[in-house]
């Protein structure tokens, strides 16, 4: 497994507190997370090879240290589905965000829709570095629906908090929806506590925000990493 050290250490001394998105996956995917095909790409000939070879619909999204509320400025657009499409992306990125140092455009292989998770860590004055696990997406905040352990977390600690949260029959296939792998799901929680753990003296939080689970799997379609 890839130490992340390096990469930590030269975000610092970059004078950076974060990792910008594809940095962040670059850290998950080093500790055993599968993270949809990416690539972070410098040309609009790279942007069609890239969706090209994932597999089309693709996501694009700018990658800047000056940008770093994507949504609220238009630097992610999704379910591109051709190359006139990809191609037509890149260059208005390049226009409006002419004024801003770019570190490239990251191609993400589309993720089907599914129940979307939160997995996080942060620093609690008390007990050092924990993480939560709950509810994600855009109701995060307003159902507050997620549960604590402290890092580093065992599988059968991760396995029981995952069945704690209140919304557990949405884990259960609620609807039709597919169930989700809570085996895979325990694994990815385990992984993240000793990523935090190890690198308490880099890494302030993290989130996984957010993670969804569908029938292929648990993706983490965003991730973000802040700095002590």
């Amino acid at each position: 497994m890839v130490d992340n050290k390096a990469i930590f250490e030269r975000i610092k001394q970059e004078n950076r507190n974060a990792l910008l998105e594809h940095e962040s996956k670059e850290v998950l995917k080093n500790i055993g997370i599968k993270i949809p095909p990416s690539r972070l790409v410098q040309t609009e000939i790279e942007a069609i090879q890239s969706a090209n070879e994932f597999g089309y619909p693709v996501v694009m999204k700018l990658m800047s240290t000056q940008v770093l509320h994507k949504t609220d400025v238009g630097a992610v657009v999704i379910g591109l589905k051709t190359e006139e499409e990809v191609r037509n992306t890149f260059v208005d990125f390049m226009k409006r965000f002419e004024n801003v140092k770019i570190s490239g455009v990251l191609v993400e292989k589309m993720v089907k829709s599914g129940l979307e998770l939160i997995i996080g860590t942060n620093i609690d004055p008390t007990f050092g570095p924990v993480i939560l696990f709950g509810v994600g997406g855009v109701l995060v905040e307003a159902i507050k629906d997620v549960v604590f352990r402290m890092c580093p977390t065992t599988k059968e600690q991760a396995l029981i908090a995952i069945n704690e949260i209140k919304a557990r029959v949405l884990l259960e296939g609620f609807r039709g929806m597919p169930r989700v792998d809570k085996d895979e799901l325990a694994d990815i929680i385990v992984k993240l506590s000793e990523l935090a753990w190890e690198n308490r003296d880099y890494i302030s939080e993290m989130d996984i925000n957010p993670i969804i689970s569908n029938e292929d799997g648990l993706f983490p379609v965003d991730a973000r990493i802040i700095m002590k």
